[in-house]
């Protein structure tokens, strides 16, 4: 996949936050794919009639809480979101994805100890432990946020 001029990236890798503090609250138009060992995705596709779905497998439930909203829960699940754009707010334990396109991201680790609450890295900067508290409203790629 090439990136399109202003498109950033965002790599997360072993996010875990405590329980109730989303680990990633991104959104993104672009792409994303990922895992979650233990926890909760909720994923907002505001433009359904696109063409692009996201998709997750490997979950234990699933709800639909709005027209365009769904939650997804269980213990090592994947997910993809490609080519539209998505608002997802994932919640829980060592969590891995990778991003690539323009948005927003807002991320959280745990206060335990840096060693236990992952990593990131945005725009291809130097990874970083994911702070004790949520960062302000970071940018991926162009710092305009994206069209939807």
């Amino acid at each position: 996949m090439s990136e399109a001029a202003g498109d950033g990236t965002l790599v997360v890798q072993n996010g875990s936050a405590p329980r109730g503090v989303p680990v990633v609250t991104l959104v993104i138009h672009g792409a994303v794919i990922g895992e979650v060992t233990g926890g909760t995705i909720v994923i907002d596709d505001p433009t359904p009639l696109d063409g692009f779905a996201p998709e997750v497998t490997g979950y234990s439930f699933q709800k639909q809480i709005g027209d365009t909203t769904a939650k997804y829960g269980g213990v090592d699940f994947r997910f993809r979101a490609v080519g539209g754009t998505y608002k997802i707010t994932i919640y829980g334990s060592d969590v891995d994805l990778v991003a690539s396109g323009r948005g927003t991201v807002i991320l959280a680790g745990s206060a335990d100890t840096p060693t236990q609450d992952g990593r990131y890295s945005l725009n291809g900067a130097d990874f970083k432990s994911l702070p004790a508290t949520p960062t302000k409203l970071l940018s991926v790629g162009a710092s305009t946020a994206p069209s939807g």
